[in-house]
């Protein structure tokens, strides 16, 4: 009778847990709908929360990067929407501020540092500071970004002023410079000799360097392209340029022989201006009575020095400074008809009765020229040069 009261008992209690889990599990059933939703609606909200803050975070990225749509860098950006560099702009700025006959350069150094080097020409004194500064002005207005330096060079192509940054932006906000910065750029501009050289763009004929050369003489002044070379003794000019810059009288003209490709040769010798990147000299001129080729000698480089870059064809030219270059008066006009006399820096006097042509003497004359026909030579000149006139009257006009 106990065992089975005993075992209704623990019936009663399996049945009252069994009952009171049923109504748990019901209750519960009942409630993870609305569990669910107001979690889902939880997570929803945080959500929301986080898009809001990251289209926020996007919206303040687009509005301070935006400019990047056009280029990831400055340089790319003023190309893609001016379609031109910042050295170009730089270029283009100066060229219209300063005076017509200067010349400028923009060099970079370490990817933004931007100099602007101003050359002034060879006919050209030293130009005051403060004009100079005048004409910076609309160069750093629209250039302040960019620019850090500016270097004037004078007409033998060395540096005599130097504007620095701080030089820059007080012109930037002045106008022009107190004197203690005029003093400032003067002495910076003297102690500043990286650029003291100036470029001389060359083209490439098979393996030697042409390019222009400006000839000068009592009746005019010619531009011819000549071959640089470094065999070359003394520099020749053809006969129908000499014929255009002087009056020189070459049956009485003081003759010398020299050693080509094709064997002996003998020249007139006259004088002429020879201006090559802004470096006139008068020097001894051989007169090629031959062909149409002219030749750029080592002559010419007396007083100079120079570094030839053949992979960029460019040759580096500047003043020695153990060696002054005198200076050159300016070219009687073209109608002129008295035939100035040449003189002679050897020394020695020369006479009406000296031989017309002297003994071979061992000077070279072409020496790195081949023996080719230089036909092809002639034509290829006579094309650049005719470039070169139409750039220059198109620049004109």
């Amino acid at each position: 009778m106990r065992v089975r009261k005993t075992l209704l008992i623990l019936v009663l209690i399996a049945f009252a847990v069994w009952g009171i889990k049923v109504v748990w599990l019901l209750q519960r059933n009942v409630s993870m709908p609305s569990q669910i939703k107001r979690q889902a609606e939880t997570d929803r909200q945080v959500l929301m929360v986080q898009f809001r803050n990251r289209e926020r975070k996007l919206n303040d990225d687009y509005g301070v990067k935006k400019y990047l749509a056009t280029g990831q860098t400055v340089y790319d950006r003023i190309f893609n929407t001016q379609e031109q560099t910042v050295v170009d702009l730089i270029q283009k700025i100066a060229s219209e501020s300063i005076p017509k006959g200067w010349n400028c350069e923009v060099r970079v150094e370490e990817f933004t540092h931007f100099i602007l080097l101003v050359y002034l020409p060879h006919n050209l004194a030293r130009a005051d500071a403060a004009e100079v500064a005048s004409y910076l002005v609309p160069v750093v207005k629209h250039c302040d970004f960019s620019l850090s330096d500016v270097a004037v060079f004078d007409r033998v192509h060395k540096s005599y002023l130097f504007f620095d940054i701080d030089a820059l932006k007080h012109i930037g906000r002045e106008g022009k410079l107190t004197a203690t910065l005029l003093e400032k750029v003067k002495q910076q501009g003297e102690s500043f000799t990286q650029f003291n050289s100036m470029t001389i763009q060359c083209k490439k004929y098979e393996q030697h360097l042409v390019l222009p050369v400006e000839i000068a003489g009592p009746t005019g002044v010619e531009t011819c392209i000549a071959l640089f070379d470094t065999g070359a003794s003394v520099t020749t000019i053809s006969h129908s340029i000499i014929l255009q810059t002087g009056s020189d009288n070459l049956a009485i003209s003081p003759r010398r022989s020299f050693t080509t490709a094709n064997g002996w040769m003998s020249c007139p010798i006259v004088y002429r201006e020879v201006n090559v990147g802004g470096f006139p000299k008068r020097i001894e001129v051989a007169v090629n009575q031959r062909d149409e080729v002219n030749l750029l000698g080592m002559n010419y480089f007396q007083g100079l020095k120079y570094i030839v870059d053949s992979q960029s064809a460019c040759i580096y030219v500047w003043e020695d400074p153990a060696i002054e270059i005198p200076e050159f008066k300016q070219t009687v006009p073209k109608d002129a008809t008295k035939n100035l006399k040449d003189p002679v820096d050897d020394g020695q006097k020369k006479t009406d009765g000296e031989d017309k042509e002297s003994p071979p003497e061992p000077v070279k004359l072409g020496g790195d020229v081949s023996s080719r026909d230089l036909n092809d030579l002639a034509t290829f000149a006579d094309k650049w040069l005719d470039v070169i006139h139409d750039a220059n009257g198109a620049s004109e006009k």
